[in-house]
């Protein structure tokens, strides 16, 4: 087990790495100078190339380290990360790691709340759709599934917002970060994520059932509830990863969500950002978001370990170990 731990330690810190090469270099490759996009273009068409602009274009790139090689502008960065700096924004004046801070107990709330939705109805309409194959019930859901996994996340969004809030109003329209504001945008990040999940529950169930010890188990008169919860368990390994990479999902994708809703949390505060250009904000905000992929992979990999003990770790012939 430690062993397990210390080579996904290992992992995360390899991905780190190279995650903060190609932001960097991705960040540097984006059209458009930071500078002139953060003093703007002067009213007047002819002062664009006045001594006064050019020399402030250049006291602002020595201050944000622009004049520097790449080499020396990315040492610079990585050094910062290492002490938690994330930079300035350029729009605020604000340290991104604080804006960051801000924002991000908004949209963890948010993203749990929705995981939670997702995993209560992917668990039991992947359960009872498996339990009625070939059957109405299961029709229904998998048409259901069907129908959610083809509409975009913003035609829903658009469509609950204009049914609760403006024809039965009963959900207000801020910008505030509150609980009698968090059911419906949970609900309709619950309803994108959860046909994927509930398909795959149905799928592991059904490869269940066709077991030997299933079989086995009713054939000898076994409560059938007992072996429902069995074959349930058995599954929950392939499930396991589907949660971690739907919350995962949730955090750094719910953009389109938070914007409609106006909830205040990273994805419109990274909306807004790319709106206004706003570079080091960009950056910090995607090493975040790589950054807590990273973490929940590795939570994850721990947990399929407890899950099933048989896992170990990878051997000199890089094949896994099973006790």
């Amino acid at each position: 087990m430690c062993i397990l731990f210390l080579r996904k330690m290992l992992e995360a810190f390899i991905t780190l790495f190279c995650a903060t090469l190609i932001i960097f270099a991705l960040i540097r490759l984006a059209p458009g100078d930071p500078v002139e996009i953060f003093l703007g273009h002067p009213t007047e068409a002819a002062m664009n190339h006045s001594q006064a602009y050019d020399e402030k274009v250049s006291q602002l790139r020595a201050q944000l380290g622009l004049d520097q090689s790449m080499l020396v502008q990315y040492t610079a960065w990585v050094g910062r990360l290492l002490q938690w700096d994330l930079g300035t924004s350029i729009h605020t004046g604000r340290q991104v790691s604080a804006e960051i801070a801000d924002r991000l107990p908004a949209t963890a709330i948010l993203s749990v709340s929705a995981l939670f939705i997702q995993v209560v109805l992917g668990l039991f309409l992947g359960t009872i759709s498996a339990l009625k194959a070939g059957k109405p019930y299961d029709n229904v859901i998998r048409l259901a599934c069907v129908a959610l996994a083809s509409t975009p996340a913003f035609v829903i969004g658009l469509f609950l917002l204009s049914l609760f809030a403006v024809t039965m109003g009963v959900y207000e329209i801020n910008s505030e970060a509150s609980l009698t504001r968090l059911w419906l945008p949970a609900i309709t990040l619950g309803l994108i994520g959860a046909p994927q999940l509930i398909r795959i529950v149905r799928a592991n169930m059904l490869s269940e059932f066709g077991q030997i010890y299933v079989l086995s188990a009713l054939s000898r008169g076994l409560d059938h509830q007992h072996v429902v919860k069995h074959a349930l368990r058995n599954a929950l390994l392939p499930v396991i990863t589907m949660i971690a990479l739907s919350f995962t999902a949730l955090i750094s994708g719910a953009v389109v969500i938070e914007s409609i809703f106006s909830w205040p949390g990273l994805g419109k505060y990274a909306l807004d950002s790319i709106l206004l250009k706003d570079y080091p904000v960009i950056q910090g905000y995607a090493f975040v978001m790589v950054t807590l992929v990273v973490l929940i992979h590795l939570f994850v990999d721990v947990v399929y370990a407890l899950v099933d003990p048989r896992i170990h770790y990878k051997g000199k012939e890089g094949v896994e170990e099973y006790a």
